[in-house]
This record gives structure tokens, C-alpha cells and sequence, in this order.
């Protein structure tokens, strides 16, 4: 079964949102982790990591997307460095 499916509407457009800027801010590490086939796993761990994210800058308000975007994309790599570190 597709886990996306699962998703609430409103997850479901944080997770694209959150896997455009994966796949802009992060593409060598996004292509890898759609390559092994770990992309959606990975961004559904890291939706609840972000909710707060989106609930603060009041997803999808275009005032604050560029706030948004900057965001998560130093979630992004914080989660990547934890990530790293794990797995080497």
C-alpha cells in the first residue's frame, strides 16, 4: 500500500512542499534517497519533525513562504547531519 495515501490533504501538501525543497536545497542526497528507494520514508519521518514549521509560518501564506522555505531547509540539513553521522 502507498503510505502517501494515508496522509491527511493538508500533510499531503507539506510533504510536497518539503520534498520540493529536499529535492532543490539537497538534489545529490535527494537523487540518492530516490534512487535506494528511500525518499518517501525518510520525508514521511520527517513531516511531524516539521509540522511545527508549517503550522508556524502558517502554510501556504505566500508572506512567509520564503521564511518557510529557509526553514525546513535548515531542518533538512540538520536531519541530514544526524543522518550522516548515523550511518557512517
Amino acid at each position: 500500500m502507498n503510505p502517501l495515501k494515508l496522509l491527511e490533504p493538508d500533510e499531503r501538501e507539506h510533504y510536497e512542499f518539503l520534498k520540493t525543497v529536499f529535492e532543490h536545497e539537497f538534489e545529490e542526497t535527494h537523487l540518492a534517497f530516490r534512487l535506494s528507494g528511500k525518499l518517501t520514508s525518510e520525508l514521511l519521518n520527517l513531516l511531524p519533525l516539521c509540522a511545527f514549521l508549517f503550522e508556524e509560518y502558517g502554510f501556504p501564506d505566500p508572506e512567509y513562504s520564503g521564511l518557510l522555505y529557509q526553514a525546513l531547509t535548515n531542518a533538512l540539513a540538520q536531519y541530514l547531519a544526524v543522518f550522516h553521522f548515523l550511518v557512517s
